[in-house]
């Protein structure tokens, strides 16, 4: 895929909820969620500057979880989606 990194390069915070964030359905308050803060405080970890914060501790096991979980329910939703089209095709 295009726009994910390679696995030998380093991923910084902003880069990982980038790609995160990029699936279908998953946005920034679902992160936000994982990690119990609000939305804003993740926003503001993901910038650069004066005005950023500091990625919570600890954040790559938790985006990875996240995309881990988000690829299964994808999987389920293809699935889904694989079995009503074959349930019209008998039509």
């Amino acid at each position: 895929m295009g726009n994910i990194p390679s696995t030998h390069m380093a991923i910084n915070f902003k880069a990982a909820t980038n790609v995160l964030t990029s699936a279908p359905s998953m946005t920034l308050a679902t992160v936000a969620d994982a990690f119990g803060r609000n939305m804003q405080t993740i926003a503001r970890a993901r910038m650069e500057g004066e005005n950023s914060r500091r990625p919570p501790a600890e954040w790559q096991p938790v985006v990875a979880a996240l995309a881990r979980e988000h690829a299964v329910a994808l999987r389920k939703y293809a699935n889904e989606l694989e079995r009503l089209a074959k349930a019209l095709d008998r039509r």
